[in-house]
C-alpha cells in the first residue's frame, strides 16, 4: 500500500494537470506516464549531442505511443527535446528508451539482445521480460500498475537511476 502511494505521489508531481486529474485515464496513457516518469528520474552518460533529439522508442504498441507523443510533446531531457519513434521495425542503439509490447517474450529479448549493456532503457509489460534481460517490466496488481526493475540490469547499462524509482521497483 505504501509502495502505491509513493508511486502516486511521483506521479501526481510529475503530470501535467490535463492527466493528472483525468477520471478516466486509459491504460496506454498510464503506461506513458510510468514511462515518462523512468526517463525523468534516469540519468542516461553523454552520448549524443545535445542538438539531437532524446528518442523514446515505441515497439508493438501504437497507443502507447500515441499517449507519449501527447504527453512528452515539446519536453526535453538534460537540454535534447524528446521524440516518440512507434515502430514494428528492430529497435537501435539511437533509442534512450525502448517500449516493447505486443511480442512474444522471446521476440522482445531478441529486440533487446543487441542492446545489451548499452545505455538504453528497455521497459515493456510482457510478463518474464526482466527475465531476459529487460530492465523494466509492468504488471497489474490489485487493478493497479506496477512495476519491477531488473537494477544490475540498469547498472551494467551505464544508465543511473533514482534510488527513490528504484526502491519503488522492487517486489
Amino acid at each position: 500500500m505504501r509502495r502505491a502511494l509513493i508511486v502516486g505521489v511521483l506521479l501526481a508531481g510529475h503530470l501535467p494537470p490535463r492527466v493528472a486529474v483525468a477520471q478516466d485515464v486509459t491504460v496506454p496513457a498510464l503506461k506513458a506516464a510510468f514511462i515518462y516518469n523512468f526517463v525523468k528520474f534516469t540519468e542516461w552518460p553523454v552520448v549524443a549531442p545535445l542538438s539531437e533529439p532524446f528518442a523514446i522508442c515505441v515497439v508493438g504498441d501504437a497507443a502507447v505511443g500515441d499517449a507519449l507523443g501527447r504527453l512528452v510533446g515539446g519536453r526535453e531531457v538534460a537540454g535534447r527535446p524528446i521524440v516518440t519513434l512507434t515502430s514494428t521495425a528492430r529497435p537501435t542503439r539511437t533509442c534512450g528508451v525502448l517500449y516493447v509490447s505486443g511480442a512474444t517474450v522471446a521476440d522482445a529479448a531478441r529486440a533487446i539482445a543487441g542492446l545489451q549493456d548499452s545505455p538504453v532503457l528497455t521497459i515493456s509489460d510482457l510478463p518474464g521480460f526482466n527475465d531476459y534481460g529487460g530492465m523494466a517490466q509492468f504488471f497489474f496488481a490489485g487493478g493497479q500498475l506496477r512495476f519491477t526493475i531488473k537494477a544490475d540490469a540498469v547498472k551494467r547499462s551505464g544508465l543511473k537511476m533514482s534510488s527513490r524509482l528504484l526502491t519503488l521497483g522492487q517486489r
